[in-house]
């Protein structure tokens, strides 16, 4: 199966942030997270990008279900982050959140409907009688 161009490309983004997620995890990364939180924490969606990054490039039929959870921990890791420095969240940061969510749902839906269309079931080969003379 040819894998599409657009699978190559959100694959080899979701692979840098793989590999900047884990760089970042065993301290290679010198500026602070975004969200703040422990430094291991980065590590989840590293993992998870580079599933997802994977299943992209060798356009796996669970390449939806991989890049659904990427998007999800990248928008959900900000929430563990600041559960676990024991504060509340601000507006900001839920806005964020929510600005997030409404952008990473643009690449998940893409690649939602185009796998649908790849990996789709190809209708069964009724056989035809040949006609009689």
């Amino acid at each position: 199966m040819k894998r599409p161009i657009s699978f190559t490309l959100l694959g080899l983004y979701l692979g840098w942030m793989a590999m900047t997620g884990f760089l970042h995890a065993i301290g290679f990364g010198h500026e602070p997270l975004p969200y703040g939180g422990p430094d291991g924490l980065s590590l989840l969606p590293a993992v998870f990008a580079a599933v997802a990054a994977e299943a992209l490039w060798r356009c796996r039929p669970w390449c939806v279900r991989a890049t659904f959870a990427y998007f999800a921990a990248v928008c959900l890791v900000p929430l563990a982050a600041t559960a676990a420095a024991g504060g509340s969240m601000p507006g900001e940061m839920a806005s964020s959140i929510l600005t997030t969510v409404f952008v990473f749902a643009f690449p998940v839906l893409y690649v939602s409907h185009r796998a649908s269309r790849l990996f789709a079931q190809k209708p069964a080969r009724i056989p035809v009688p040949a006609p009689r003379p």
